[in-house]
C-alpha cells in the first residue's frame, strides 16, 4: 500500500508539473507599434530656406514662405472688378513624396468665382513658380501631403 501511494504521488507530480516543462520553443516577439496616425506627419514639407530649423519652426517657416510666394505672384496681377471685394479663399495643394506641388482645388465663394474667372489659372501658374519643396516625412519616409492655404482676396474698385 505504501508503494502504491508513492507511485500515485509520482504520477500525480508529473501530471501537475507538465505545465512547467514546455517542449515548445518560446518565441521572442518584439512588440510592434501598429497604431499610425495618418493625419499627421513627423516633419512637415519645407523649402530650402527652412530645412535646418527644428520641427515647429520649420512648419511656421513653410507656411509663411508659401503664403508669401503665392501672395507675391497674385499681387503682380491687376484685377479689375466692378465692386470692392474682401474675401478669403482656400487653395488646396498636394505636395507629393518627391516635393512636386499640384493645385488640387480652390474653395471660394460663388461671387469670387464669377468676378475672377481666371483666378484658378493664375493660381496654377503661381504654384508652378514655387521653389523646390522638400516633401513631408513620416517615419523616415517621404510622403504625399495635402496643404490648405488661406488666401485673402482684397480688391478695391478704383
Amino acid at each position: 500500500m505504501h508503494i502504491r501511494n508513492v507511485i500515485f504521488g509520482i504520477i500525480l507530480f508529473f501530471l501537475v508539473s507538465c505545465d512547467y516543462f514546455s517542449f515548445t520553443k518560446k518565441k521572442k516577439t518584439q512588440a510592434i507599434d501598429t497604431i499610425i496616425n495618418l493625419s499627421k506627419v513627423d516633419i512637415s514639407p519645407s523649402f530650402n530656406k527652412c530645412k535646418e530649423l527644428d520641427v515647429s519652426a520649420k512648419n511656421d517657416c513653410f507656411r509663411a514662405e508659401i503664403q508669401e510666394k503665392i501672395s507675391m505672384s497674385l499681387s503682380e496681377i491687376d484685377f479689375i472688378v466692378d465692386e470692392d471685394m474682401d474675401e478669403v479663399i482656400y487653395v488646396h495643394l498636394i505636395i507629393n513624396n518627391y516635393g512636386r506641388v499640384k493645385l488640387k482645388e480652390i474653395e471660394a465663394s460663388k461671387n469670387v468665382l464669377e468676378k475672377l474667372p481666371v483666378l484658378d489659372s493664375l493660381l496654377k501658374v503661381s504654384v508652378k513658380k514655387l521653389p523646390k519643396i522638400f516633401p513631408a516625412i513620416k517615419r523616415g519616409i517621404p510622403v504625399t501631403t495635402q496643404y490648405t492655404l488661406p488666401v485673402k482676396i482684397a480688391i478695391k474698385n478704383n
